[in-house]
């Protein structure tokens, strides 16, 4: 006997009988994708301690974008002191990740 969701509920079937059940994953991911178009920023979040490693220097980061595929980002303010939430950090071309500032992570005191 197997179990398997429908819209009337969890229903139980022998998957040994002939025939077939039709089932559907269209709401589920991966094909829950827009193919077509980019996704768009769902929130917004502070990034605390996170900082960007460009060029091998830690750029303080004040946010975190994420997006409606489930994606995120992180974003640095610019040389004009201002935000841009669609200037994804990790598309330049000398970022090499994120590491948080205070990581205190085997220090002993």
């Amino acid at each position: 006997m197997r179990t398997i969701n429908t819209s009337g509920g969890p229903k139980q079937y022998d998957s040994n009988r002939p025939g077939h059940v039709n089932t559907s994953d269209l709401l589920e991911p991966p094909q829950m994708r827009y193919e077509d178009e980019e996704p768009d920023i769902l929130t917004v979040l502070p990034a605390g301690d996170w900082c960007a490693v460009v060029e091998g220097v830690a750029v303080p980061m004040p946010v975190w974008v994420v997006l409606d595929d489930a994606s995120m980002y992180g974003v640095v303010v610019g040389v004009d002191g201002c935000i841009d939430l669609n200037a994804d950090v990790e598309k330049h071309p000398n970022f090499s990740g994120y590491k948080q500032a205070n990581n205190r992570q085997g220090e002993t005191k």
